[in-house]
């Protein structure tokens, strides 16, 4: 009696680690998602900030050292290969050319001027043809594919036995 007593208490004791393992990592999970959609989200206000008129305030900076934060971040988040931070890094510098023309001083030689023009412009052109092919580098990242921590059990141990998903199953 002791013995079926002690094994039903390790069984026991086996099934709540092994949910507490799968709580944990579904928790590592969501922190994870949390941290790459924030860089996501400050790199949207900062690119609908960047193209606004008032870039003179305070709360304009606060987007700006926000975004700048978040492209740093982006290398420790995300899998080099993805090429996220490479882009954000060049959106960063591209952001520096949009943010220098008001700076630029106004009697430069016409050729000079032309040039800066076209540094803007090109500027301008990469961060409004940048935010689709971002998102589509972040999705794999973004799109949270357990509904729950049993499915994402199973889908751990399909992918270890190599069994595919079954059409229309979340995990």
């Amino acid at each position: 009696m002791i013995a079926v007593l002690t094994i039903l208490i390790s069984l026991a004791a086996f099934v709540v680690a092994l949910f507490s393992l799968v709580v944990t990592e579904e928790k590592f999970r969501l922190d994870l998602y949390n941290k790459r959609f924030d860089i996501y989200v400050r790199t949207v206000r900062f690119y609908q900030a960047l193209f606004k008129a008032d870039r003179d305030t305070e709360a304009f900076a606060d987007l700006q050292n926000s975004f700048i934060l978040a492209s740093r971040e982006a290398q420790f988040l995300f899998d080099p290969a993805s090429g996220i931070y490479t882009l954000l890094e060049r959106l960063n510098r591209d952001s520096m050319v949009i943010l220098g023309q008001k700076d630029m001083p106004k009697d430069l030689p016409f050729d000079q001027q032309k040039v800066n023009m076209e540094a803007h412009s090109s500027a301008i052109m990469r961060w409004n043809s940048s935010m689709e092919p971002l998102e589509a580098m972040m999705a794999p990242y973004l799109n949270y594919h357990y509904a729950s921590a049993p499915e994402a059990v199973l889908g751990r141990l399909r992918q270890w036995c190599r069994i595919p998903r079954r059409p229309g199953s979340a995990a």
